[in-house]
C-alpha cells in the first residue's frame, strides 16, 4: 500500500486551527492500532471537567499518563511525541497566529484516548488547558456514520478523517456528532472512533 501524502491545512480565521490530514506512517498507524486494541476493553466513562451535568458527553476513555510509568513503553505516546520533532508543523502554526508562539513555553503534556461508539457524543465544552492536540484513527473498514467536530461559537464543521491531526487553541469551543454504528457490535468492540488527545500546558 502507498504511503498517502501529508498535508498541513492551516485556517487563519475566524480562529486559527491546523489540520494535518495522513500525518503518521502507516508503521505508527498499525502500532496504535495494536495497542489501542489492548487498551479498548479496559476503557470506562469519565465526567468531564467542569461540564454542566453528567449526560453532557456519552463516550469512554482512558488516561495514558497514569497508565504508563515510562511513557516509552507506550506505542501511542512515542508516536504523538513526534509532533515535537516537527518543525514544520510548529512553523505552520507560528505562521498561522501569534498565538502559538505559546508552543515553545508549554512544559507540560497530559494524553488522553477517547472512545466513541453507537449513541456516544459530545457537547459543546472546552479543554483545560493552553493548546489542544486531537488525532483520529479507527479500524479499517469503516464501521460508523458521524462523529465530526463542531467549533461551535463559529458555526464551522470539520469533517472526519482517519489519520487527521488537529491543533487548536483549548478555550474553543467544540463538539462531537452522535457516532451511528452502521451494524450491530458489541460493547467496547474497538470498531468505533478513536481521538487521541493531548493538552500542551504551562507547569
Amino acid at each position: 500500500m502507498n504511503q498517502k501524502i501529508k498535508s498541513y491545512i492551516p485556517h487563519k480565521e475566524p480562529i486559527p486551527y491546523l489540520l494535518v490530514k495522513n500525518y503518521f506512517n502507516d508503521k505508527d498507524v498499525d502500532l496504535m492500532l495494536t495497542e489501542l486494541r489492548f487498551l479498548t476493553p479496559k476503557m470506562t466513562f469519565q465526567d468531564g471537567i467542569q461540564l454542566p451535568t453528567k449526560d453532557h458527553k456519552k463516550n469512554t476513555q482512558i488516561g495514558l499518563d497514569e497508565l504508563y510509568q515510562d511513557r516509552k513503553t507506550s506505542n501511542i505516546l512515542n508516536t504523538m511525541d513526534k509532533i515535537y520533532e516537527d518543525s514544520e508543523l510548529i512553523q505552520t502554526l507560528k505562521d498561522m497566529s501569534w498565538f502559538y508562539e505559546i508552543w515553545g513555553y508549554t512544559n507540560l503534556d497530559n494524553t488522553f484516548v477517547a472512545y466513541y461508539e453507537n449513541s456516544d457524543y459530545y457537547r459543546s465544552h472546552r479543554d483545560i488547558a493552553v493548546i489542544s492536540v486531537m488525532y483520529w484513527l479507527w479500524e479499517e473498514p469503516k464501521s460508523f456514520e458521524g462523529g465530526n467536530v463542531h467549533l461551535t461559537d463559529y458555526d464551522i464543521e470539520i469533517p472526519l478523517e482517519r489519520n487527521q491531526l488537529m491543533i487548536m487553541p483549548s478555550s474553543t469551543h467544540h463538539a462531537v456528532d452522535e457516532i451511528k454504528m452502521i451494524r450491530g457490535v458489541d460493547k467496547l468492540s474497538g470498531m468505533g472512533r478513536y481521538c487521541v488527545v493531548r493538552f500542551l500546558k504551562l507547569n
